[in-house]
């Protein structure tokens, strides 16, 4: 396992943190940000031209892995204070 880091989690690992609902509304998301992002670098039509679907849905899947690990890192919630009223 040292050999992968938690960009090579699967889709499996994300159906364990999401619903099927937020799985397909974050997919889709993540799909037309990408093809955005990517076409406004590379060119109108680059993101389909240029990568098979195989290779845009390993994009895709990675972004969502990061984004995901993020809203569920625990370092996030251990060093949460609440706020004061003053």
């Amino acid at each position: 396992m040292s050999n992968y880091n938690r960009d090579d989690l699967d889709a499996k690992a994300l159906r364990r943190l999401l619903n099927s609902e937020q799985l397909t509304d974050l997919s889709e998301l993540v799909g037309r940000g990408s093809e955005l992002l990517f076409d406004s670098v590379a060119g109108q039509g680059c993101w389909k031209r240029e990568l098979t679907d195989d290779q845009r849905r390993a994009i895709c899947q990675r972004i969502m892995v990061r984004m995901v690990g993020e809203l569920f890192r625990a370092e996030r919630f251990s060093s949460y204070r609440s706020s004061t009223l003053h």
